[in-house]
């Protein structure tokens, strides 16, 4: 059986993968993000982690255009550690291009704590960069 990508879900705003192949994770988001699609999404990543677990995932925000800050505190101090508890180690977070979204992003980062979250400006940075720790792990 060779490797594969498999759709776990899909929605106007997020759809999540499971990359086998490369061990992670992606959860690529678009449109604008108001509190109730973050969350709701953010849920949906859970349940895909109950359903394959991954230790590391890619979060794709470059097809992001606006960002609402009414998730920002359950993002950093709920999801994050429920994350972490169901063994995600690590989480490449690509920028959406909007300024306004990456202060958000920054600031979920501050909250965070357990998962290693790592900031980047494109895509291919982030999947060197969670590729890299297989090989260094």
């Amino acid at each position: 059986m060779g490797k594969r990508t498999d759709t776990l879900y899909t929605s106007e705003y997020l759809t999540i993968k499971w990359h086998e192949e490369k061990g992670y994770l992606l959860a690529d988001w678009s449109g604008i993000l108001d509190a109730n699609r973050a969350r709701a999404g953010c849920t949906q990543v859970l349940q895909c982690l109950n359903q394959q677990p991954a230790s590391k995932i890619l979060n794709n925000n470059t097809k992001v255009t606006g960002h609402y800050p009414g998730a920002i505190d359950w993002v950093g101090r709920v999801w994050f550690p429920s994350m972490h508890s169901l063994g995600v180690k690590y989480f490449a977070w690509v920028y959406s291009p909007d300024f306004y979204t990456q202060l958000n992003i920054d600031e979920i980062v501050r909250l965070s704590s357990k998962v290693k979250i790592q900031t980047f400006y494109d895509l291919e940075s982030a999947e060197l960069w969670l590729l890299h720790l297989e090989n260094s792990a």
